[in-house]
């Protein structure tokens, strides 16, 4: 199904113009509200996910591995993000328009891009560590927590620099076909504008997918040709419990980059078919719009599926926290 964007796109209205920030919404206003609301709680529960996460990272210092660091920052832009793209989209289409104008709808596009390909880097980063430890096992005392920490700088460093280019004029951030959240300009049909979402859909989406399945496969089968040395009585650097040990970790960052790419594939999908059918021929604005907003509640996903599959996690923060509290009750018994 296709759909002809020039009935809801006023190409002689400027930018300037602040009644086009202001237009109502051209699709089904009842539609938008509803998932207005859901945004605005999966609002709600990535702050209190991501705080809880962030909080305990930083608490715990046994929480902080190598790989951890990147699943760290990750959270941490999380966090940021739930603060902000998903109140503002989120009460923009209970409102069934834009609410905050020109600069609103740019820091909501920004912030929205940088965590996405921020994130993508950063989940290459886990995996790229985990095979290092697992395929040079001897030099695995070079993968050290602050080199991580600098790795991930550069990391968002980079993400930030292809975020910044549609302000400065290559491609724009402008409205998306339903009105109420922003996004890159994809249905411009400028040459600078389309080779700008092919060189985006290259580098931020499929490079980092080809490395993520390429290195976490490699990992995989590194950790299956430990078992079977093991089992064929061979020594080597891996004990039986390190080995599972690591098989978790793998899980866990598997699983995080599974959600990852099951909620920001389609959107990128849909962007690249409308990108190249034009917008007399785009995606409709309201598939469009449901494919957005499912891949901004990635905030909630990645933090959710970290909290089931990190063993570590439940172990250091969970079993801890009882502790803590239990510590807490016995000296208030003790004082009284």
């Amino acid at each position: 199904m296709s759909f002809n964007y020039s009935s809801i796109i006023d190409e002689h209205l400027s930018r300037d113009d602040p009644l086009f920030w202001s237009r109502p919404t051209p699709v089904n206003c009842n539609t938008i509200r509803i998932m207005g609301i859901l945004l605005c709680i999966a609002a709600f529960i990535g702050i209190v996910l991501n705080g809880t996460l962030f909080y305990s990272f930083i608490r715990y210092k046994a929480l902080r591995s190598p790989p951890n660091i990147f699943i760290m920052f990750i959270i941490g832009m999380g966090l940021f993000a739930s603060c902000t793209i998903l109140p503002l989209t989120g009460t923009s289409s209970i409102y069934c328009q834009w609410l905050y104008k020109r600069t609103g709808c740019q820091l909501s596009a920004i912030v929205a891009f940088l965590y996405g390909c921020s994130s993508s880097y950063l989940l290459c980063g886990a995996s790229l560590s985990r095979c290092y430890i697992i395929i040079r096992p001897f030099q695995a005392r070079y993968i050290t927590v602050n080199k991580c920490i600098i790795i991930s700088c550069i990391a968002i460093f980079i993400a930030f620099i292809w975020t910044i280019l549609p302000v400065i004029g290559w491609n724009e951030y402008t409205m998306e076909g339903a009105r109420t959240s922003c996004c890159i300009n994809w249905y411009d049909r400028r040459t600078s504008y389309v080779a700008f979402l092919f060189f985006l859909f290259i580098v931020v989406y499929c490079i980092p997918l080809i490395i993520l399945i390429i290195f976490n496969t490699i990992t995989m089968l590194g950790l299956k040709r430990m078992r079977e040395k093991i089992e064929n009585g061979i020594q080597t650097i891996f004990n039986r419990k390190r080995i599972e040990m690591e098989g978790r970790v793998l899980k866990n960052i598997i699983t995080i980059t599974s959600g990852f790419i099951f909620t920001w594939t389609p959107y990128a999908v849909t962007l690249f078919v409308s990108a190249f059918r034009g917008k007399d021929y785009a995606i409709p604005p309201m598939a469009t719009f449901f494919c957005a907003c499912f891949a901004k509640t990635s905030v909630i996903w990645i933090p959710m599926f970290y909290v089931a599959t990190s063993t570590q996690f439940q172990l250091n923060f969970i079993n801890r926290g009882a502790l803590d509290q239990s510590i807490g009750t016995k000296r208030i018994d003790t004082a009284a």
